[in-house]
């Protein structure tokens, strides 16, 4: 078949995606999730009250008083409790010169945009992420559970073609309201944090950021949109296909990182989050290192990071051998 066959192939299976209800049902969830995260912003954004900084002003001069008085006590407590912490583990630190009130550990902070909008986007991604894996899943699903793909298959016999247009499209499909529910936060967010005085400084560095961890959700929506069109093609059924899915994410990562959490950089879940969140931080049990020379013994903690890279490649890795392994199925199985 010529190119412009494939092409027209993918823009009838467009429209087939765009028609179904429950993919435009998820688009709407899409923006509804991001109206969420920009009303929680505005709501987090507000200024503090004055019934609010007048509570904390009192609660810090209460704080001074007993400094006052016990403030060295408390000190010499400190130390004695963290030299005891470093015989196990020599990287210990309790912060004990830097114990003292300040105000700004008792004033209520107003988080700023330049300070908080990457957490603020990645509020919304999160559920984007879950919302572009559905959308693939039904969109092959619900042709299965039709009975329709068997009829499409009369007129298009090539089980290859279909299955990769199907795939394509359910990558590409996911996009456009992945992009605006996006824009809808960051915009949103601006707008919120702009009402509120809570803008912050943002920088030329700040918006590249910004845009790049837009543009890694993006991309991790598509590959989400083909690995659930991929699973609907094994699974046969929408709940079968979101259950594997999601219960990968929620029981397999979580208890292989529960009981091994050496085995974190290669679960589904870190590197999905590395890739969105530019890294990943976990920590796992280590032997105590040395102290002056001296071995030390008994277990510390040690953090570990899932770099951007790592996740990415993972992710990459793990939606090729589920694509190419829903093609291969597809190719074999009686349709009905």
């Amino acid at each position: 078949m010529s190119a412009v066959g494939t092409a027209g192939l993918i823009r009838v299976e467009a429209r087939r995606f765009r028609a179904r209800a429950a993919v435009r049902w998820l688009a709407l969830l899409a923006v509804v999730a991001a109206l969420v995260v920009v009303t929680t912003v505005f709501v987090s954004a507000r200024p503090p009250s004055e019934r609010a900084i007048a509570d904390a002003e009192q609660q810090y001069a209460f704080a001074q008083e007993d400094w006052a008085e016990n403030g060295e006590q408390y000190v010499e407590d400190c130390r004695d409790g963290e030299a005891l912490e470093r015989e196990t583990n020599p990287d210990a630190d309790w912060g004990c010169d830097d114990m003292e009130p300040r105000p700004e550990l008792y004033l209520p902070v107003q988080p700023t945009l330049a300070d908080s909008g990457p957490a603020w986007l990645s509020g919304a991604t999160t559920f984007l992420m879950l919302l572009a894996f559905a959308a693939g899943v039904t969109s092959v699903t619900a042709e299965i559970g039709s009975g329709s793909l068997g009829t499409w298959l009369t007129f298009v016999p090539r089980r290859g073609r279909v299955y990769a247009s199907k795939v394509a499209v359910a990558a590409l499909g996911v996009l456009p309201p992945t992009a605006l529910a996006l824009a809808l936060t960051v915009g949103g967010s601006w707008a919120a944090a702009t009402v509120n005085d809570a803008v912050g400084e943002l920088t030329t560095a700040w918006w590249a950021d910004l845009g790049w961890q837009a543009l890694r959700a993006l991309a991790a929506a598509a590959v989400l949109g083909a690995v659930g069109a991929a699973l609907g093609f094994l699974a046969r059924s929408a709940a079968g296909a979101l259950g594997i899915g999601i219960g990968w994410l929620l029981l397999v990562d979580g208890v292989l990182t529960g009981f091994l959490p050496q085995l974190t950089p290669w679960t589904v879940r870190a590197s999905l989050t590395a890739w969105l969140d530019d890294g990943y931080l976990y920590w796992v049990q280590v032997p105590c290192g040395p102290v002056d020379g001296v071995p030390q013994v008994g277990i510390c903690s040690a953090e570990r990071t899932v770099s951007m890279l790592h996740g990415g490649v993972l992710l990459a890795v793990v939606a090729t051998v589920l694509v190419a392994l829903g093609a291969l199925v597809f190719r074999r199985r009686d349709v009905d």
